[in-house]
């Protein structure tokens, strides 16, 4: 299996609490190019291409995993745990 940060062309930069920036159907981690470095001063921001998207590793595709947004989800608790960010929701709780 291809590493994550690999598989899914994770880029890093700036410091300080982690951001991590999804890109939507279509498109690739390019669509935060102006947003995103906004941001490093003050945060750790993190883009990613999902499988099939960008720069990812094509071949990691499998149609079982990305048959469902939940391997979309996976892709990105995976490349969360291969950085060590834990996840926190900025919505609230209910």
């Amino acid at each position: 299996m291809t590493d994550v940060r690999t598989r899914n062309n994770v880029q890093v930069t700036g410091s300080g609490p982690p951001l991590v920036f999804a890109h939507g159907f279509g498109c690739d981690q390019n669509v935060w190019r102006r947003v995103a470095p906004r941001f490093e001063a003050s945060h750790t921001v993190v883009c990613f291409d999902y499988v099939g998207a960008g720069k990812a590793d094509r071949s990691a595709y499998d149609s079982e995993r990305y048959g469902s947004l939940r391997g979309y989800a996976r892709d990105v608790t995976e490349v969360c745990e291969a950085l060590g960010i834990q996840a926190r929701c900025s919505w609230g709780t209910r």
